[in-house]
């Protein structure tokens, strides 16, 4: 009845087992039965000695007295739930058979139960079992991390663009809303800056569409190289992006503004010199809501295109917003 060598090799869970026992003669007993059961065990001779040995090899699998000093089998099955981590499979020995005791020892945590003396056959059938319970256990929390990766993936994609890896339209509308519910909480600064890839069609026109989206995951990658830890790029829709500037005044914005066109006109392009066009607004006397915000911005990114583009604009402070219907 006792564990093969191949069975024990096979499995996927071959847990280092932790011996609690202060009884010099039963753990050498205890010991031996182990060693022909090709499974690893440690030795500690009361709770305290075992809890901490735990800290440092986290057992799966520990055999314990009940009865010991200072702390007991069931006190030290409610400690070892207590320290959390990977689940521990614990089996106590005891010449206690009250139904009382054993359902106090469940109650603890408990997974089964051994009498003393103990049977080497009834050991080899209970650590099978043990095994089996902590491999199915492995098994499922193998699932769960995939399953918390694959939603993770998931989150990502419903977050993001796909050809430039910055946040999308609907991310970036949403942490709008964000910025602009802790503006009106706190009163946070909070600038916007639309931006333009300045005659994208003509490249496309001229040196085809992946030349194109090359051109964008490059302006993105930009982006996101000279952002700081306020600054939020998002994609707002084909050519055109957007930076939320969180805590950023209206000067500040128009610097921030400057250093994206500025590392976006010296960088290297393979197929001709790429600039952009920014346009930037700020909450303030003139822009009460977020509808205010992105037409100002919207309107200040048009004025810079009008004014010979590669260059930046920001929306007057005292000017009226004229409503999007209104723009261009």
């Amino acid at each position: 009845m006792e564990l093969s060598t191949n069975e024990v090799e096979k499995a996927s869970v071959r847990p280092r087992v932790l011996l609690v026992e202060d009884d010099p003669v039963s753990a050498y007993l205890i010991q031996q039965m182990f060693h022909a059961q090709n499974l690893p065990l440690d030795h500690a001779t009361n709770g305290a000695i075992a809890l901490d040995l735990h800290r440092q090899n986290r057992y799966r699998l520990v055999l314990s007295d009940w009865m010991m000093p200072e702390m007991n089998g069931v006190d030290l099955c409610r400690a070892f739930r207590r320290l959390g981590g990977p689940y521990v499979y614990f089996i106590l020995c005891t010449s206690k058979g009250q139904k009382s005791d054993r359902v106090e020892a469940y109650d603890a945590g408990v997974d089964d139960f051994m009498t003393k003396p103990l049977d080497r056959n009834e050991l080899s059938i209970r650590l099978r079992v043990a095994l089996r319970i902590l491999e199915a256990e492995e098994v499922v929390q193998r699932q769960k991390a995939e399953l918390e990766e694959m939603n993770e993936k998931l989150n990502h994609l419903a977050v993001t663009d796909a050809l430039t890896g910055l946040y999308n339209r609907r991310r970036f509308q949403e942490m709008l809303d964000e910025g602009f519910a802790e503006h009106m909480r706190v009163g946070d600064q909070l600038s916007l800056v639309l931006m333009d890839i300045d005659r994208f069609k003509n490249l496309n026109d001229h040196f085809g569409h992946q030349a194109g989206d090359a051109a964008l995951q490059r302006v993105a990658d930009i982006l996101r190289e000279n952002s700081r830890r306020h600054e939020l790029p998002a994609r707002y829709g084909g050519e055109e992006f957007a930076i939320i500037l969180q805590r950023c005044t209206r000067s500040d914005a128009h610097i921030a503004a400057e250093r994206f066109r500025a590392a976006i006109e010296v960088a290297d392009w393979p197929d001709r010199p790429i600039t952009a066009s920014f346009g930037v607004a700020t909450c303030g006397h003139n822009i009460l809501t977020l509808n205010e915000l992105i037409s100002a911005a919207d309107q200040a990114l048009y004025m810079a295109k009008q004014n010979g583009r590669n260059r930046v604009e920001v929306f007057p402070e005292f000017q009226p917003v004229r409503s999007v219907s209104d723009n261009f």
